[in-house]
């Protein structure tokens, strides 16, 4: 690799950044970041970038993080400003993305490869993507806690230690999601056994009686759902967009990932349709496109989109324009239920599913069978609709 000055990197950065537009704000704190990078090199005698003092510098700062010397959005800061040096370093440019710490990081090399293993006997099970990435979580989410908190060899577990792990672990998810994870953790345990890492047989620890438990099903009433749209202001570039966003999901029950992937290509307008691959089964999904519907995106893509050559629908408010996360579309809905004044009692749920749950609930209502239901939210299986058989409130 190529020497260049550290100062001369930082230069060639700000002028990579400028396409994307960020706000003044923000180049001002990337500024500050990349100074405190410079001084960091220069008290190590250094001028020239160093990818290896680079990684040093935000491992140093991780440090300070967790001493609670410094807050969490500084260390962001100073880690992005640094994985900006790099691909410019590599590219020459710099394209805008979300960047996501190792997930594997604190693990120690053993539990790396004995996670690999496992994925990649998930990969070739044939499992659905969204399954997948499930099971591999959560092996994730039991290795960090054997080696975190037990601070245990994996050979050396015992049934106790996972009859521990469940109470911890379902404290990161909602009751209804607790099925799931025993699948998920029985899987796991079992690959365990018979690979011979284990010597006990960990799965006799789950239970089986959790996961058989009937989930009740949050809805909203028509009431409710009357006070969410008229909470929007629609009037504002960012209303229109959340308005239209919220209206497609209460209509539709499309998936908060299948909102925030629709693509302009996939509304047609003249057929009144939309089209699109679901993310989280693959399989092909046709809906009509309502007439509320349609003037709700029509007057946002027309009236409040942001010029991008993206081809998604529903893009960031502010610079730099890239599609939404699905955090923020549990942000807005978390946002626009506060403002109505709707399920802020206890855990309630706020997330945009529940819409999915209640255009389900109100098909059953009104005596539609579970195959239309099933075809129309786009379900691998009839039984996937049968959850909706029991809902928390009247409709």
């Amino acid at each position: 690799m190529e020497k260049i000055l550290l100062t001369e990197l930082v230069t060639q950065a700000k002028k990579a950044i400028k396409p994307i537009q960020h706000s003044a704000s923000t180049v001002y704190q990337y500024g500050l970041a990349w100074d405190e990078l410079i001084y960091f090199f220069e008290s190590k005698g250094r001028l020239y970038f160093s990818k290896e003092l680079a990684n040093r510098f935000m491992q140093e700062s991780k440090d300070d993080l967790d001493k609670g010397l410094i807050k969490n959005w500084r260390y962001k800061l100073r880690r992005l400003s640094v994985l900006i040096l790099l691909e410019v370093l590599e590219t020459g440019s710099y394209s805008w993305k979300l960047h996501f710490e190792e997930p594997n990081g604190p693990l120690s090399n053993e539990m790396k490869q004995l996670h690999a293993d496992y994925t990649k006997v998930l990969i070739c099970s044939g499992k659905g993507n969204g399954t997948r990435r499930c099971y591999e979580t959560l092996s994730r989410q039991f290795l960090k806690y054997v080696q975190l908190e037990l601070n245990k060899n994996i050979s050396d577990l015992q049934l106790d230690d996972v009859r521990s792990f469940i109470p911890y672990i379902a404290r990161s998810y909602q009751s209804t999601s607790m099925r799931t994870v025993l699948s998920a953790l029985r899987s796991f345990l079992k690959y365990l056994y018979k690979e011979s890492v284990t010597k006990e047989k960990l799965v006799l620890a789950v239970p089986s009686s959790g996961s058989r438990r009937t989930a009740v099903v949050p809805t909203i009433t028509q009431d409710e759902e009357d006070r969410l749209l008229h909470s929007i202001d629609s009037s504002t570039c960012i209303g229109k967009r959340n308005y239209a966003m919220v209206l497609l999901a209460m209509r539709t029950g499309l998936r908060s990932i299948d909102i925030i992937n629709l693509e302009l290509s996939s509304i047609d307008w003249r057929n009144k349709t939309i089209a699109i691959v679901q993310q989280k089964s693959g399989r092909h999904l046709m809906l009509p496109l309502l007439t509320d519907v349609g003037n709700a995106l029509s007057d946002y893509i027309l009236n409040a989109r942001p010029q991008s050559i993206l081809p998604y629908v529903f893009l960031r408010y502010h610079s730099p324009y890239t599609k939404l996360s699905r955090s923020n579309c549990y942000a807005i809905s978390c946002s626009i239920m506060k403002k109505a004044d709707i399920r802020q009692s206890g855990h309630q749920r706020k997330g945009f599913h529940i819409f999915r749950h209640t255009v389900a609930a109100r098909m059953l209502s009104q005596e539609i069978s579970l195959p239309v239901i099933s075809n129309t939210l786009g379900h691998g299986s009839m039984s996937s609709s049968k959850v909706y058989l029991s809902t928390e409130c009247r409709l």
